[in-house]
């Protein structure tokens, strides 16, 4: 058996030299941030038509490929078609990988012809100025009331101008203050703030993203913090305790998200004598993880998640961990919450939002392994303190629905109405 003492003094050694290494790498790719684009002169506003019929028409914007921001983005449109007095327009990237959804779901659609490689998006201008002219035309002719950027796209920017000149409100939401430390998005956030800085309302996620933009000078009276929406309405789910307590770490392989001390801490789980079974699923480099990892017997899913796997992902654990060392939200944990799985997370940035200690999950009392391993520990052996956690999330679920948040964004991004 493991020494859980040999196991925490590896640990800090490796990990102060591994974060040394990921600040140099980082402070590196800081240096080679891509040029921002000139904003254009602002032109004085026209005064949209009045739109005063029952139901308010609202475009909402994500131009995103794949990821969890497509579900979200699938389910608003799902939920604004089922209200009265919401009329929304979707705009979609056609290679979005739910596009054909979207089509099926009978939304009105404005899609959009975007960009593949990372490179089209610089070098397609062709498309970005006939993006500007058919976007400009269409809010010109079907009163729009309102527009909302769901998540900044790199072309965000040179096309935010035209709700601006036509009187349109626009608001924009603001997933990440900072960029994280090994995601690439994070070389393009201060061109992606531009569209933030723009806006008329900046919509949050999370306070403690709130509080990251007012430290960078964002006007506060423009800032709206609501929250990120749970997917689904789950049932209570209970945890069999004659059997391992099947362990999950869901999401894109990088370094903010803390894969070395999540292995840690199921290093100490397991030399504490818990039966626990482990699953790790999504694209990104394990390096010296991997080796760990096999060693706890994981079963391990090294490639980009399609959209139509991951419920049945969800309903094959009975916990999400969250080892992260910095976040603002995780799309990862409302999906776990969603599907009735409590969560387990370090208290890192706005996760302590979302996870409830002992409401819907627990949290570390640091961002440690030996803090991890501890909750974990308490989940694995209290069959009825699992149970209320997961019941909690089933009463809890209409408060955090999508529809909840739909309601809540409209009333801060639409005019008065006539």
């Amino acid at each position: 058996m493991v020494c859980p003492e040999c196991i925490i003094e590896n640990f800090t050694m490796d990990i102060t030299r591994r974060h040394l290494e990921l600040h140099a790498s980082h402070v590196r790719s800081k240096a080679a941030t891509l040029a921002t684009a000139q904003s254009q002169a602002p032109t004085a506003k026209s005064k949209p038509l009045l739109n005063c019929s029952s139901r308010r028409r609202v475009m909402f914007l994500y131009w995103g490929r794949r990821g969890a921001m497509s579900r979200f983005t699938l389910s608003l449109a799902e939920v604004a078609k089922s209200m009265d007095e919401l009329e929304a327009i979707i705009s979609v990237s056609r290679d979005n990988e739910l596009f054909d959804q979207f089509v099926r779901s009978g939304t009105e659609l404005f899609p959009i012809s975007a960009f593949s490689t990372s490179m089209e998006a610089i070098t397609r201008l062709d498309r970005i100025v006939a993006l500007r002219k058919s976007l400009a035309e269409y809010l010109r002719t079907r009163s729009i009331e309102a527009v909302v950027t769901l998540m900044p796209h790199v072309w965000s920017p040179l096309v935010a101008g035209i709700t601006k000149r036509q009187g349109i409100p626009y608001t924009v939401v603001v997933h990440d203050a900072t960029g994280h430390i090994g995601d690439s998005t994070s070389l393009v956030n201060r061109w992606l703030l531009r569209d933030a800085r723009r806006a008329d309302r900046i919509v949050t996620l999370s306070r403690f993203v709130t509080d990251e933009l007012i430290a960078k000078s964002m006007a506060s009276e423009r800032l709206v913090t609501l929250f990120l929406p749970n997917y689904g309405n789950p049932n209570p789910r209970r945890l069999e305790p004659t059997l391992p307590l099947r362990i999950l770490f869901f999401g894109r392989i990088l370094p903010y998200k803390g894969l070395l001390l999540f292995v840690t801490a199921l290093e100490l789980v397991r030399a504490r004598g818990i039966s626990i079974e482990i699953g790790v699923y999504g694209e990104g480099k394990f390096g010296r993880e991997l080796p760990r990892l096999e060693a706890l017997g994981a079963k391990i899913v090294n490639h980009w998640i399609p959209e139509n796997e991951i419920d049945k992902i969800f309903a094959s654990y009975d916990v999400l961990v969250l080892s992260h060392i910095e976040a603002s939200q995780s799309g990862a944990a409302a999906l776990a919450l969603g599907s009735g799985l409590p969560v387990v997370s370090t208290p890192s940035g706005g996760l302590t939002e979302q996870v409830i200690h002992e409401f819907n999950g627990l949290i570390a009392d640091s961002v440690t392994p030996a803090a991890l391993a501890a909750q974990i520990c308490r989940l694995a052996t209290d069959p009825a303190l699992y149970q209320r956690l997961s019941e909690n999330l089933s009463r809890d679920g209409p408060r955090r629905s999508m529809r909840v948040f739909v309601q809540q964004l409209m009333d801060c991004c639409l005019p008065p109405h006539c």
